[in-house]
């Protein structure tokens, strides 16, 4: 086995360690942190487990968990279609680029929750004003990071696939998506990110269901357990896409790298 070879898989071996020992580390500060204060103002992580097993056996937490979740799911497909469409669109004529990008990108700088009170006054309070909350969070960096990885795609491509009369679907299957599909990636780990972020953000201003709602009104009561375990599934869920994610991204590099290499 070469040296280069066996620093590799050592880089590998510490970054895997490091990896595990995060969430340990953050465990065992969580736990000195609660002992060093009162249990009224934070509970211990086996309390935080006892109040998440508790809400799963008696329902609620199965009750908001689906309610969010039906949520993000609606809201980031529309997140997904309209911002790949956008961006592809606008990455493909060079006119409506110049035109869209400035008005785009500063759309995307306004802070969201600002808008909330509009999207409650045109959705009315239900759901429907929480899913175009979360979609209009995640559309963005969707729309965005599409438009620029369309940039990467070779003319010659285009010409081809114009040459061979390939339909719009045709070179958007076969032409546009491998193309930009690195970038594409990580649009879609954001657009999730953010989604999730507006959806949370919604149930917790003006909801009555949802793990958002149910967060803010353990703060109200200041249960400090039931409180935390809402904080742990949320932070599970996201934690569960983005690995997914990174390691979508990860097998793409390296895919790509073999391919440079091989040409």
């Amino acid at each position: 086995m070469s040296t280069r070879s066996t620093r590799f898989r050592f880089d590998g071996d510490v970054v895997l360690l490091g990896r595990v020992a995060v969430p340990l580390v953050v465990l065992a500060l969580w736990q000195v942190l609660a002992m060093s204060v009162s249990g009224f103002a934070l509970a211990t992580p086996a309390a935080t487990f006892e109040a998440l097993v508790g809400g799963f056996r008696s329902g609620w937490m199965i009750d908001g968990l689906q309610r969010t979740m039906t949520e993000l799911v609606v809201a980031y497909a529309l997140a997904i279609v309209v911002g790949i469409w956008v961006g592809v669109v606008l990455g493909l004529n060079d006119f409506w680029h110049d035109v869209f990008e400035p008005i785009v990108l500063g759309t995307y700088a306004i802070p969201k929750v600002t808008l909330f009170p509009i999207f409650l006054f045109v959705f009315q309070f239900g759901m429907d004003s929480k899913i175009a909350f979360g979609w209009f969070h995640g559309v963005f960096p969707v729309a965005i990071l599409t438009m620029s990885a369309m940039a990467t795609i070779e003319d010659t491509h285009l010409d081809v696939a114009r040459s061979l009369r390939l339909s719009r679907w045709q070179t958007f299957r076969h032409v546009v998506v491998p193309s930009i599909l690195p970038g594409l990636v990580i649009g879609l780990r954001l657009g999730f990110n953010l989604t999730f972020l507006g959806i949370v953000l919604g149930e917790m201003f003006a909801s009555r269901a949802g793990l958002g709602y149910t967060l803010v009104e353990y703060i109200a009561g200041v249960q400090t357990a039931p409180m935390l375990a809402i904080i742990v599934v949320l932070v599970l869920i996201a934690t569960v896409v983005n690995v997914g994610f990174f390691a979508l991204e990860n097998h793409l590099g390296s895919r790509g790298s073999d391919t440079a290499q091989m040409a």
